[in-house]
């Protein structure tokens, strides 16, 4: 008599190890994959922080200035409170190879928020980190879609 099952026991544990080694895998090209883009995303995080800053600079009244900036890993909270009221959050996704961002402006009190949430996609070409959307190519580009409803007065 064959001994069938220690055959087909074998073949499992082959399986699964092999499954292991891709899952291995997978994960260090996503954790190679991410350190690449940490950089990127925390310069993109330098502008926008030093764009609320200079924001605050040319319009120091209460009225017309961000009153709150917030970085927590991996996402960054800026908001005016004073009406026409301006919310952005930006957040990098878990394989740090995009970010969504939520524009929410409220005209005036007692008036409904306008919201607009869209992704940013990162590309790697030629070992250089970029945007991957059409008109996306410097973090300034980014730093002005996001800030631009803190404009409106």
């Amino acid at each position: 008599m064959s001994n069938w099952v220690q055959v087909r026991a074998e073949e499992i544990r082959r399986v699964e190890k092999e499954k292991k080694a891709a899952g291995d895998r997978q994960i260090a090209i996503a954790i190679d994959l991410k350190a690449k883009f940490a950089p990127f995303w925390d310069a993109l995080l330098g502008v926008l922080e030093q764009s609320v800053k200079d924001f605050n600079a040319e319009f120091p009244e209460p009225e017309r200035r961000i009153d709150h900036f917030d970085k927590i890993a991996g996402s960054m909270f800026i908001r005016r409170s004073a009406y026409p009221s301006a919310a952005v959050k930006i957040a990098l996704g878990n394989a740090g190879t995009s970010a969504q961002y939520s524009i929410s402006r409220t005209p005036r009190k007692g008036s409904n928020a306008i919201e607009k949430q869209a992704n940013l996609s990162f590309v790697l070409s030629d070992g250089v980190v970029g945007y991957a959307e059409e008109g996306f190519s410097t973090h300034e580009d980014v730093a002005k879609l996001l800030l631009e409803p803190f404009f409106e007065f």
